[in-house]
């Protein structure tokens, strides 16, 4: 699963939920949440539970305007603005 957080024009941050790194090349997500709502792509019956509750958790928070609650959703962030997606780095814990 790779999750993606994008500023957007339109519809201001947007997180989408892909299936594999090839969907993401082809930009097919299964699933995206932004402000205005959650949207699926295809049945819905396809779409993982867990995956759906965190849409409509992202979806709440960024209709609230709360963006900063949506970031560590990430798992891959884009290189540049036309480059490809890499893994996010695992957050460091804090020493003890």
């Amino acid at each position: 699963m790779i999750v993606t957080v994008t500023p957007t024009i339109m519809d201001g941050t947007v997180v989408r939920w892909y299936s594999s790194e090839d969907a993401v090349e082809y930009g097919r997500e299964m699933c995206s949440a932004s402000r205005n709502g959650v949207r699926v792509n295809g049945y819905l019956t396809d779409v993982p539970a867990d995956v759906l509750a965190a849409a409509q958790q992202a979806y709440e928070a960024l209709r609230r305007d709360d963006r900063t609650d949506v970031g560590h959703l990430a798992t891959h962030r884009q290189r540049g603005l036309f480059g490809p997606y890499e893994p996010v780095p695992a957050k460091q814990e804090a020493a003890g």
